[in-house]
């Protein structure tokens, strides 16, 4: 197995006792366990692998996205099909710096939470420092030797690697060390790759004028959004000011920007209802707002990807 290849956790539904194996099966550690075509013949075998934690390795199928018809990104009616550059950088590539946002989703069966961490700094090659995870103000406990995969954003890229928690540590504040990767994936996001989102919108006729209409985002990008609404907002290539906030987990950022229109359409809503459809392209961003919107692109891909 290649050491940039990436690891999935193994269900217990997938082996199937009395059958031979459709996959070689490794430890956190990639360790082979059992080769392809092994039979697995009793329960209490499975229940021992499971226990040790069990992986195999994730398909490289590169996915499709919705693109939309206008230049890298408004909203609008969807075009052709673009597929994502993965590539392998090194860790330093990615240009960590305190503070940055990370995700951990623990590779255990049956684990399906992602925590947003911070960082709190990178002690090459050793180990990178974050924050402790915590929900609804709860620190959750974390195990020495757990093996996570961290998501972490650097300019359009989304970059993924494995890492173990070396030590979890409570003073003087909690926090992780989490081993050093040599090596990460990276798959940029276009600003066209959009996401489903339902997210209620003001409309307001300039930055600090009144509110002359409320929509409601139905997908969204980092370029744009296809926006629908009951009443007519404005013409094409005329600039609206919108106002919404995106939340994402634990995260959310209210998000004030211009927005062109590109496109103009009817269309039925999810309740068939008739609705003005809007193609919107996006003023520029900043980093937070760009982060999350990117983070909730990101997560709707994985959803779609096939492993």
């Amino acid at each position: 197995m290649a050491d940039d290849e990436f690891l999935v956790p193994v269900r217990k539904s997938e082996i199937e006792l009395g059958k031979p194996l459709p996959f070689s099966i490794y430890d956190a550690s990639r360790n082979l366990l059992l080769s392809r075509g092994v039979i697995v013949r009793s329960e209490h075998q499975i229940e021992a692998l499971l226990e040790r934690g069990l992986f195999r390795e994730g398909r490289r199928q590169r996915l499709e996205y919705t693109q939309s018809a206008l230049e890298e990104g408004g909203g609008g009616a969807a075009g052709g099909a673009p597929r994502t550059q993965e590539e392998t950088l090194s860790f330093e590539a990615i240009k960590l710096m305190p503070d940055d946002t990370l995700q951990l989703q623990p590779l255990l069966e049956g684990q399906t939470e992602r925590f947003t961490v911070r960082v709190i700094g990178v002690m090459k090659p050793k180990s990178v420092l974050v924050t402790a995870p915590m929900v609804d103000g709860k620190l959750i406990f974390v195990r020495d030797g757990q093996t996570y995969l961290i998501r972490a954003f650097s300019g359009l890229n989304v970059c993924a690697f494995k890492a173990k928690v070396l030590k979890a540590q409570l003073q003087p504040f909690p926090y992780l060390h989490l081993s050093y990767p040599d090596t990460v994936q990276a798959m940029r996001i276009r600003k066209a790759m959009r996401a489903p989102a339902g997210i209620i919108v003001a409309v307001h006729e300039s930055e600090e004028g009144r509110q002359t209409g409320a929509g409601k985002l139905v997908d969204i990008s980092v370029g744009g959004a296809k926006m629908h609404s009951p009443m007519k907002l404005g013409e094409k290539d005329q600039t609206l000011w919108l106002s919404f906030k995106v939340k994402l987990g634990d995260m959310e950022e209210y998000v004030k920007t211009p927005a062109i229109i590109r496109s103009l359409g009817e269309e039925d809503d999810e309740q068939g209802k008739p609705m003005k459809s809007y193609g919107l392209q996006f003023g520029e961003l900043n980093q937070a707002q760009r982060l999350i919107i990117m983070n909730l692109v990101y997560q709707h891909l994985l959803k779609e990807e096939s492993v």
